[in-house]
């Protein structure tokens, strides 16, 4: 019976842990503005990649969407940050992506995010381009 009990609340303690957990990856993407910046990236993915013909039609933009989509890579996402940041950490992200300075790089996000992916995306055409030339 007591190991029953223990047992019990030892599965208590890691339900409870995992609820705060997870409370805490959401204030992070949250405060962060994570729906939002990355929705704003796969907008500029679009817009980079439909500089390729091959790629610049609404089959492959409803497709891409929907497979980068906020909902398809939420839960994933959110898995991935529990297991890598402590509830320490995690508390500490809130705290300072809720500060002014952390604030500030959110505000500065979409705009370092749009820039980078234009860089990658004419890296990736190259690429292509490159491959393609080869066959």
């Amino acid at each position: 019976m007591k190991k029953l009990i223990i047992v019990i609340l030892l599965s208590t303690s890691f339900s409870a842990f995992a609820d705060e957990k997870m409370d805490l990856v959401l204030q992070m993407l949250q405060v962060t503005e994570a729906k939002k910046n990355h929705e704003l990236v796969i907008d500029s993915y679009i817009t980079n990649f439909s500089k390729n013909p091959a790629m610049d039609n609404d089959q492959f933009k409803n497709y891409f969407r929907q497979a980068m989509s906020w909902d398809a890579l939420i839960d994933p996402m959110t898995k991935i940050y529990m297991e890598s940041y402590t509830t320490e950490e995690l508390q500490a992200l809130v705290d300072f992506f809720g500060s002014p300075i952390g604030q500030s790089f959110i505000k500065k996000s979409p705009e370092v995010n749009q820039k980078s992916v234009a860089v990658m995306s004419e890296n990736i055409q190259k690429a292509m381009s490159t491959l393609q030339g080869q066959q």
